[in-house]
């Protein structure tokens, strides 16, 4: 047991050195959680705001005096010796320490993908909180893992990871995945989103919160980026761009997210997609699943599906009373404060939680509102785009730019509103992370797979 497994490491004085980079609030969680943990501990913290690494710690029940500032790797290693809690101001600090795994929390896509490569680089295990790097260039990350001999990994306890739990236990047991996903709180009126609608439309009072991101997921971009990272871990792919966002009840999700010939929605099986606790008229679903994630998934032997549509709703199985198709789902996740589970099985199983098997999916920019020549955009959860899943070919074919690069990019042509982001019509920025994705995009990955397996 992973619990036995992690005292057994606390006893003989050999817990897993862990250095995180962002104490935001998915890194306040797993920080605070690791530190109430045995045989694993938070060795150093990486955070511009040094004093909220600090105050991470703290809610973890660190005192005070045991954590130590420091500004180098050498200086950390000294912390980490002394089995003291060292926080910076400098991820190279953290990077280029004795930790075991480095996670990267950021959120912030340019500078995770640079954490992420210069992490593998000094051959530490990568756990990618930040999905938006993921999606943009994850694929080659992980080539790049596989060759130095490390593991890139997705974070466990968020929904991507999730999601993929789900497909891999029903892909080993030999059942076919017509759809997996996540559900949530999403109208397509809402695309058109910006900062300044976050509190009418989340009923937030105070100032106490960041308006950009919480946009990105009113706007369904982190939903899009969310859904991306699950496609290019397991091959599933999109069926329709932006994915269709049926407002759906548990009950009646077996028979929606099926072909059409049957009666659902779907063009394909083996996609991904979002489904929504909100209807256009803005009611809520009575029995949603926001929060959760999902797996439709159905078998070659009608028994197995037939035995567990016996017991009902005892076992949590959802059957469809016309697709005949089942659903296997968790009503929840706990964000960062199970992401540590991913750590240890990570650490003693030398596998990953989840990883991209290749680029399947991208998430692609369009236009809020119309934009002129010389605007300069605001990437993820701003004022002028938002983020559409898509399957990698046709994004290819049509040119289309990811929206984890358009952050300070300048207009060079009219984009009409609902307009698309190309890279014939906007001027990027320079950044490390624009030139290993045009790295990638050269080069491809050795280990990619171009659509979902055939039994799927």
């Amino acid at each position: 047991m992973l619990y036995d497994r992690l005292n057994r490491l606390e006893e003989i004085g050999k817990p897993i050195n862990v250095g995180i980079i962002g104490a935001g609030t998915f890194g306040t969680q797993i920080i605070s959680r690791v530190c109430r943990m045995n045989g694993m501990r938070i060795a150093a913290s990486a955070d511009l705001q040094v004093d909220r690494a600090v105050t991470a710690l703290q809610l973890g029940g660190i005192p005070s005096d045991s954590i130590v500032t420091c500004s180098s790797p050498s200086s950390v290693n000294d912390a980490i010796g002394r089995r003291q809690f060292a926080v910076t101001d400098d991820p190279a600090a953290v990077i280029d320490s004795t930790v075991d795994v480095v996670i990267e929390a950021t959120g912030n896509a340019e500078v995770g993908v640079k954490h992420g490569f210069d992490a593998i680089n000094a051959k530490k295990h990568v756990v990618m909180v930040t999905i938006e790097a993921d999606v943009v260039v994850g694929a080659k990350l992980r080539e790049l893992a596989d060759r130095a001999g490390v593991i890139y990994s997705l974070a466990y306890g968020d929904e991507p990871a999730l999601a993929v739990e789900l497909y891999e236990w029903a892909r080993t047991l030999g059942f076919r995945v017509i759809a997996a996903g996540k559900g949530t709180r999403f109208i397509p009126e809402f695309r058109k989103a910006t900062p300044d609608d976050v509190p009418r439309l989340y009923g937030f009072t105070g100032d106490d919160y960041n308006a950009q991101v919480f946009c990105s997921f009113l706007d369904g971009t982190k939903h899009a980026i969310e859904s991306v990272t699950l496609s290019n871990a397991t091959g599933l792919t999109v069926d329709v761009r932006g994915m269709h966002f049926p407002a759906v009840d548990l009950r009646e999700m077996p028979d929606q997210l099926s072909l059409k010939s049957r009666g659902g929605i779907l063009n394909r099986e083996g996609v991904v997609e979002a489904v929504s606790s909100m209807r256009q008229d803005k009611t809520n679903v009575e029995r949603n699943l926001r929060g959760g994630v999902f797996a439709v998934i159905d078998a070659p032997d009608r028994q197995s599906i037939e035995s567990m549509a016996s017991y009902g709703e005892i076992i949590g199985m959802m059957i469809g009373k016309t697709s005949g198709q089942a659903m296997i789902y968790r009503p929840q996740h706990f964000v960062g404060h199970e992401m540590p589970i991913g750590i240890a099985r990570m650490m003693f199983s030398g596998e990953s939680v989840g990883a991209p098997i290749g680029r399947i999916s991208e998430v692609v920019a369009a236009a809020k509102k119309r934009l002129t020549p010389g605007t300069i955009l605001d990437g993820e959860g701003g004022f002028t785009v938002c983020g559409l899943a898509e399957r990698a070919e046709i994004a290819d074919e049509q040119n289309l730019v990811p929206i984890g690069l358009t952050q300070g990019a300048e207009v060079l042509h009219e984009i009409p509103e609902e307009g698309l982001i190309t890279w014939d019509n906007v001027r990027l920025k320079p950044s490390f992370a624009l030139d290993f994705r045009r790295q990638q995009d050269t080069q491809g990955t050795q280990s990619v797979v171009t659509g979902p397996d055939k039994s799927a």
